[in-house]
């Protein structure tokens, strides 16, 4: 017979997860609720055949863990092992574009702050020094400066030459500086995220993650802190 509550989705649960998902900030247990803005519909083996095939453009998922739901851009479906789990409420489509999404390193630290950095290189590191002051990237606008330096020392066109290339290699490697920079402070990656902009990426963490305050956050004269802010990398 007929149950008079709503019908159970069939989704999906990643356990394990491999290299490529704990990459993205996937954790066992974490369910797949749509792909590509779409509910995940049909029998389990369908919804397994239908991941392992899609493999060969970017892919919107929309994620679940512990009650909450975020969204993140992948390459691959290859996260990890998938499986088939029945959720109580069916999920609705999620209309939002990928076209203007990139992702977002989330990072926090125990004491519930966090930052965040996309993880495409942004124009602004090619101006190198304003990036690394901007994003607080100490050590690497010392080694920066010394490079200067040294260029001044040997000459224009070769102290010309030397700052190209650090600022070509500044933007490469902006996140990877940022990742490392900030796990030397005690972050931790908490997720990784799908967003149209810095202002977006906080109005989303301000909704899943209240409790989490941005770095840059001054306090209001409540004590509290505001997290609109946006970081000189968006």
């Amino acid at each position: 017979k007929d149950s008079a509550g709503p019908k159970a989705q069939t989704c999906l649960k990643l356990a394990p997860v491999n290299l490529q998902g704990r990459a993205l900030g996937l954790l066992p247990g974490d369910i797949l609720l749509r792909l590509d803005g779409k509910p995940l519909e049909g029998p389990a083996a369908q919804l397994l055949k239908r991941v392992q095939a899609q493999t060969d453009r970017e892919h919107l998922l929309d994620l679940r863990r512990d009650d909450t739901d975020w969204t993140v851009l992948s390459s691959s479906l290859a996260l990890g092992r998938w499986k088939a789990v029945d959720i109580p409420e069916p999920a609705t489509a999620n209309h939002a574009s990928i076209d203007r999404m990139r992702n977002w390193d989330v990072v926090v630290t125990e004491d519930g702050r966090y930052d965040a950095h996309p993880r495409t290189a942004p124009f602004l590191a090619l101006l190198a020094p304003l990036y690394l002051i901007h994003m607080r990237l100490w050590t690497a606008l010392a080694v920066w400066g010394a490079l200067t330096l040294l260029g001044l020392a040997i000459g224009w066109v070769l102290g010309s030459t030397i700052q190209i290339l650090v600022c070509l290699y500044v933007w490469r490697a902006a996140p990877t500086l940022f990742r490392a920079d900030r796990s030397a402070r005690g972050f931790r990656l908490w997720r990784v995220m799908a967003a149209t902009s810095e202002a977006d990426l906080h109005a989303q963490l301000g909704r899943i993650a209240p409790g989490l305050t941005f770095v840059l956050s001054t306090p209001d004269k409540d004590g509290s802190a505001a997290t609109g802010q946006e970081t000189p990398a968006a």
